[in-house]
């Protein structure tokens, strides 16, 4: 953000999501359940991902009153997301990233925050000390709003 360029597109992605949030009746503070008649029917489209090899999930981005993102919440996370994050799906799905890891590393945020509102891809290397290894995380925008994680343990 060292330019204004990038700093007012982030600024008006910001209000556009805030928009459709508003529109399709999600409200900021309550993500603990998902509308049925929202952008979120993306994910029926996600049940061949469940059997794919490799650890697979879109989040939501998590804004506070101020229109910071401070959390994101998984709305879809295959069956090897499981195995490599050590967490049972069902206690993973519609939950935010705090409440599944209490200790959970804000470093992720950010990038998440550029995929989510802007579109950017990203490739992630680093260590999770919430699970205790070293993963590559491939970052990409399936809807505005949302990022998806294709994560791989090194």
């Amino acid at each position: 953000m060292t330019d204004g360029a990038v700093f007012q597109r982030r600024k008006r992605n910001l209000s556009q999501h805030k928009q459709i949030r508003k529109s399709l009746g999600l409200n900021v503070q309550n993500y603990s359940e998902a509308s049925e008649d929202s952008s979120l029917q993306l994910f029926d489209n996600c049940s061949f991902l469940n059997d794919m090899p490799l650890a697979f999930c879109i989040i939501e981005l998590v804004f506070d009153a101020a229109g910071h993102g401070v959390d994101f919440v998984f709305r879809y996370c295959n069956d090897e997301m499981a195995v490599v994050e050590g967490i049972p799906v069902s206690e993973m799905l519609n939950r935010s990233f705090y409440e599944v890891f209490e200790n959970g590393d804000k470093k992720w945020l950010v990038t998440y925050a550029d995929v989510a509102l802007n579109g950017n891809k990203h490739i992630l290397q680093d260590y999770s000390p919430e699970i205790d290894k070293t993963l590559i995380i491939y970052c990409f925008q399936p809807a505005s709003g949302y990022c998806a994680c294709v994560l791989i343990p090194s």
